[in-house]
């Protein structure tokens, strides 16, 4: 069954993108200091590319979509939507929108529906 999806990784946007970032960056450089660490850390958040963060941002969004579409649970893949593609075509949204019917799924799985209603 689903389990609970209350400390999943794919709702952390740090560690969807950024995290990921930074561990390509210490397995590339030679860092043999704690300030060596630092520097490169601070380097890397400087450096880094908005449209990265858009992406991060938007998976991080369909995982949620999805697990309020699996009733909270992670029983779901992580969806791809061709993000690179859509975003060399100019396509790429700015946000992701819960669709109607996931919305009120998630209401009514919360027992909530009939006091919105209301």
């Amino acid at each position: 069954g689903d389990e609970i999806v209350q400390h999943s990784p794919d709702l952390n946007g740090l560690d969807l993108g950024f995290f990921n970032s930074l561990q390509s960056l210490t397995d590339c450089l030679s860092l043999r200091t704690l300030q060596d660490l630092i520097k490169g850390v601070l380097d890397e958040f400087e450096n880094y590319e908005v449209y990265k963060l858009n992406r991060v941002f938007l998976s991080l969004q369909a995982c949620m979509v999805e697990i309020l579409n699996h009733a909270g649970g992670n029983g779901y893949k992580i969806p791809h939507a061709n993000k690179e593609r859509l975003e060399n075509l100019g396509m790429l949204p700015p946000r992701l929108t819960c669709p109607p019917e996931v919305y009120a799924n998630a209401l009514h799985n919360l027992g909530i529906m009939e006091r919105v209603a209301c």
